[in-house]
This record gives structure tokens, sequence and C-alpha cells, in this order.
């Protein structure tokens, strides 16, 4: 391993161009949990956000400070305000789901959504973090190259043709280095307590009962079940921040991981979380694979467009030259 190997292995990962289809298909679902958790905000939203909320604005700025994006600042905490800023946000992730000036969406969506979370704090849970973070990394994707109105209108306006070209995917793959740290951190925390480690713990989150959704008592009553959805969570959870870049396993890993957050989302209700996890797991496949699935859907429905160019690694290209 040399340093010009190593420098050439950064520059692939982060600089080859690929395939603009997998960042493309993250933001439709990536999307669509945002309109989601959107549409879960309007029950009792005068309650978190209006000018009489539970958590008062003055409240709220004790827990974030003043020193942070929020419109509320700017625009007071009226009602009015509220809902200016919630539909603001809503137009924007709708936007942003269809690929109607997506770059400009994102920005706003974030901005929006950032104002919103900061209104009320202590009604957040870390998929909430997860959505910040990732759509302030979705600023700078070419997710909008395909699959989007802006395609649309770059076709007909006759300022595109063929296939969508292949893009650095720099912005996927922080995104991708963003949700491996998630499980990465999640796992470390679990290590540490001495219910994960001896199998226990699913014990103790079954028996929350303010967070129980459909009972499951075949499982939940035996101790050999308990131990092995224990451990098997805990071994799922290393295996997507670390086995997910081999190749030959990353497939596997990501089935695992939706089974994994489709069972929690079954037995436990936290709002939206599961399905944020879900639609971050889709930043994860490998172009290659996701052009394939893409091409055997324009197959049956003759409609997707499948790029056409295959990407070259800029180590390779450096060494042709």
């Amino acid at each position: 391993m040399t340093l010009q190997a190593i420098r050439n292995a950064w520059n692939d990962f982060f600089f080859t161009k690929q395939s603009v289809t997998g960042i493309a298909v993250f933001r439709i679902c990536f999307g669509l949990v945002l309109i989601l958790n959107a549409l879960f905000l309007l029950a009792g939203f005068s309650d978190w956000f209006g000018s009489h909320a539970i958590v008062q604005y003055s409240t709220a700025l004790t827990f974030t400070g003043t020193g942070r994006i929020n419109l509320f600042s700017i625009l007071g905490a009226s009602d009015s305000s509220a809902y200016l800023i919630y539909g603001t946000h809503l137009i924007a992730i709708v936007g942003l789901t269809l690929g109607l000036w997506t770059r400009s969406s994102a920005v706003v969506a974030f901005i929006t959504l950032v104002s919103l979370h900061h209104r009320d704090p202590l009604i957040l849970n870390s998929g909430d973090t997860a959505m910040r973070v990732i759509l302030f990394l979705l600023m700078f994707s070419r997710a909008g190259d395909t699959f989007s109105l802006d395609r649309w209108r770059a076709l007909k306006a006759g300022t595109t043709t063929g296939p969508p070209a292949f893009q650095m995917p720099w912005a996927q793959r922080l995104i991708q280095i963003q949700i491996c740290i998630i499980y990465f951190s999640t796992a470390c925390f679990k290590l540490q307590g001495e219910a994960w480690t001896n199998g226990t713990a699913v014990y103790y989150t079954t028996r929350l009962w303010d967070f129980e959704r459909f009972p499951v008592p075949f499982l939940n009553d035996s101790l050999v079940a308990i131990r092995l959805m224990t451990w098997a969570s805990l071994a799922i959870e290393c295996a997507l921040c670390s086995c997910v870049w081999v190749k030959e396993w990353r497939n596997t890993v990501l089935v695992l991981g939706v089974l994994l957050h489709l069972s929690i989302e079954y037995s436990m209700n936290i709002p939206v979380f599961q399905w944020v996890m879900m639609s971050l797991l889709v930043a994860m496949v490998a172009p290659q694979d996701m052009d394939r699935w893409v091409a055997g859907l324009q197959s049956r429905w003759h409609a997707l467009p499948a790029p056409l160019e295959q990407p070259v690694p800029i180590s390779r290209r450096r060494k042709a030259a």
C-alpha cells in the first residue's frame, strides 16, 4: 500500500463518475418519507408550533439557543408564521420528490425543516436528526438529473438528449458514510450495555407499553426468542456499518436491515423513524444493481430510461492518458 494507491482509492471512491439513477431513486423514497412526516405534523399542529403551543418559543430557545437557522426568529412565533413555514416546507418537499427545481427545493426544504425542528425540539426523535443531516447532504447531489420534472423539462426544451450523464458521486458517498456512522454509533452505544451483550435488551424494549403497536407474545414471552432478536439486531446494525461495503454481501445486508426496521415498525410505535432508516438504505444500493433493477422495470413497462455508459475509475483514466 503506497500513498499514491491511497490517493487513487480516495479519488475513485468519491470522484469516479457513476450513474445518477441510485441517487434519484433515493431522492424519491426520501422525499416520500419527508411528506409522510409533514402530514403527521398536521395532527395537533398548533399545539406544537402555534403561538399558544405547549412549548412556548422562548422556552424552545433555552434548548436550541439563538445562533441557529430558524425562520421563526425572523418571522416571529405567530400562528401565521408557523403555517407559512410549514406550507413552504410542504411545497419544497413535494418539489424535491418530483424533482422540480430539485436543488432549490432541497435547500428550501432543509431551511424550513430545521426551523420547524428548532421551534419545538422536544417532540423530535433521532429520525428527525437523520432527516436534517441527510437533507443537507442531498442539496449537493445530482439527484434531479433523472426521474424528475427537471429532466423532463430539459428534454422538452432540447437542452439535453440521450440518457442521463454519469456524475461524480461524492455527495452520495457522504450520505452513505453518514448512514454508516448512524449504525456504527448505535452499535457502539449498545455494546456498552450489559443487556445487549447478555441478550436481554429486547425484553425491556418490548415492555415499554407506551410504544407498543401490535403485540407478538409468542416471541416476546420466549427467552430464547428474545436473546436471538437482541443479538440479531446488534449483528445486523454492525453489518450495516461494515459488511455493507463488501460487494458480495451488500444486498443481503441491506435486506436484513429492511427486515429489522420492518419488524420494529410492526411491534413498536415510533413515528416515521423506521421509514426514514429504510429510505436511507436505498442510498447504499450499488449503482450497477440499481441500474439493473431499473432496466428490468424498463423492459416490463417500457417507460424508464437506463444509462448506457459505464464508469471508468479515475486512476484507470489517468493511466490510459
